[in-house]
C-alpha cells in the first residue's frame, strides 16, 4: 500500500500529495480530451445529446480538479502542522529538562529573599523577628524593586558631604502659580 502507517506524518503527507498530483495531472488530461471532443462535435454539428453528455462530464471533471486542488492544499497544511508540532514538542522538552532545576532553586531563592528582608530590617534599626508584623510585605517588595531598578538613591548623607556640593542633586521648588 502507498500510505504506510509506520511513517511520519510528513512522509505520509508527501506520499498522499504525490498521488494527488498524479491524479490531478490525469484529470487535466481528461479535461483536455473532453474539451477537444466537445469542440469537434460543435464544429461537425453532430447530435446535441452527445454534446450535452460530454458537457456534463466536463463539468464533473472540472469540479474533480477543484476537489483535488483543495485536497492538495489541506495535505500541505498537514505538513506544516507537523513542523509546528515538532517545534512545540522541542520547546516543551527543553522546559521539562530544567523543571527539576527550577524546583530546586525555589527554596534557595525564598531563603535569600528572607535574608534580604532581615538585613533591610536590621539596617533600619529593628529586630528581624518583628519584620513581618511591622512592615507589610508589599512595601518590602516595592523597596526591593526600587533598589534593583535604581529609583532610590542609596548614597548616604556622609558620602554626599565628602563628595562636595557638585555631587549633590539640587531639588528646586516649582514656581507658585497664582490661583
Amino acid at each position: 500500500m502507498l500510505f504506510k502507517k509506520s511513517g511520519s506524518i510528513k512522509e505520509r503527507a508527501n506520499a498522499a500529495l504525490s498521488s494527488l498530483q498524479r491524479n490531478a495531472y490525469a484529470m487535466g488530461i481528461l479535461r483536455s480530451r473532453l474539451e477537444s471532443r466537445i469542440n469537434f462535435i460543435l464544429r461537425a454539428n453532430s447530435k446535441a445529446e452527445n454534446h450535452q453528455d460530454l458537457t456534463r462530464m466536463l463539468e464533473l471533471v472540472k469540479n474533480g480538479e477543484i476537489i483535488l486542488h483543495e485536497m492538495s492544499e489541506k495535505i500541505e497544511s498537514t505538513r506544516y502542522l507537523e513542523d509546528f508540532i515538532m517545534i512545540i514538542e522541542s520547546a516543551a522538552s527543553s522546559v521539562s529538562e530544567i523543571k527539576d532545576d527550577i524546583e530546586q532553586m525555589i527554596p534557595a531563592a525564598e531563603a535569600a529573599l528572607e535574608e534580604m528582608h532581615d538585613a533591610i530590617y536590621k539596617v533600619s534599626g529593628g529586630h528581624a523577628s518583628d519584620l513581618g508584623h511591622q512592615v507589610e510585605p508589599g512595601i518590602l517588595a516595592e523597596v526591593n524593586v526600587s533598589l534593583a531598578t535604581g529609583d532610590i538613591d542609596t548614597t548616604s548623607d556622609e558620602v554626599k558631604e565628602e563628595a562636595g556640593p557638585a555631587k549633590e542633586k539640587k531639588v528646586e521648588e516649582p514656581e507658585r502659580v497664582p490661583a
